[in-house]
């Protein structure tokens, strides 16, 4: 069963969600399994050359961040079989396996969920986009798509979920999740009424780092609870990272 937290806001985002749907939708579909052959338009022989498949996928190529895998060639990836007329397309290893077979996958207590189950797309294109390690968005806007229910489309009836760049998710991959509750301007409300999600930090002066959900939480892995970053032994220690003498 899904348990989400209670909503308190209500908003909607501006960044354009719709620019990478189309290729998710295709990653997608091979999250937790072997990517089911996909049927390629036209015959391309056993295992063609990177440069055939740019002919027509140079999309792929394109973007401010590209993955290092790409210059690997696409068959480090991917697999074409051939039989007769028929060119099937599929993964070299299961999706949820796949990204691990570079990235070793950490071995600490406490795991971000879809790093857990090791749907690595959700979050990260395989190929290219304009964000920090092929994000498919900014980092904040990943983030509050998924823990903020103004940002996430739940279909009950469906037991699914829709992020806003296009990642479906289903209820089983979301077992666990939890919704943040804020303000309506979504810049405020957690952990604690007031405390800001986002902008400058005003605590630590102009030259700090403004504030986004990575100033407390780990993307991927902690050995502590809430993702907490390695720096800091324990919550109060990360408090008073900004808030000093106020415990």
């Amino acid at each position: 069963m899904l348990v989400l937290q209670d909503e308190r806001a209500s908003g909607k985002g501006s960044f354009p969600w719709t620019r990478y749907a189309a290729d998710l939708v295709l990653c997608l579909a091979t999250l937790g399994a072997y990517a089911r052959a996909a049927q390629h338009p036209v015959p391309l022989g056993q295992n063609p050359d990177s440069a055939t498949c740019i002919e027509c996928h140079a999309d792929k190529t394109k973007g401010k961040r590209v993955h290092s895998a790409m210059a690997m060639g696409c068959n480090a990836c991917h697999v074409v079989t051939q039989a007769r007329d028929v060119t099937t397309i599929n993964l070299v290893a299961p999706a949820k396996d796949l990204c691990f077979s570079c990235h070793a996958k950490s071995t600490e207590k406490v795991l971000h969920g879809p790093y857990a189950q090791g749907n690595c797309i959700v979050c990260h294109s395989p190929h290219s986009s304009n964000w920090p390690n092929q994000l498919l968005a900014p980092t904040q806007d990943l983030c509050m798509g998924c823990h903020v229910r103004a940002r996430l489309k739940v279909n009950t009836k469906r037991r699914i979920a829709k992020v806003p760049w296009g990642v479906t998710l289903t209820f089983d991959q979301l077992k666990g999740w939890q919704y943040i509750g804020l303000n309506k301007a979504l810049n405020a409300n957690h952990p604690v009424e007031g405390h800001p999600v986002r902008g400058a930090n005003t605590l630590l002066g102009t030259h700090a780092a403004e504030i986004n959900c990575l100033s407390c939480h780990q993307p991927h892995h902690s050995q502590s609870a809430n993702l907490l970053p390695a720096k800091f032994a324990n919550e109060t220690a990360l408090c008073e990272s900004c808030h000093k003498g106020e415990f």
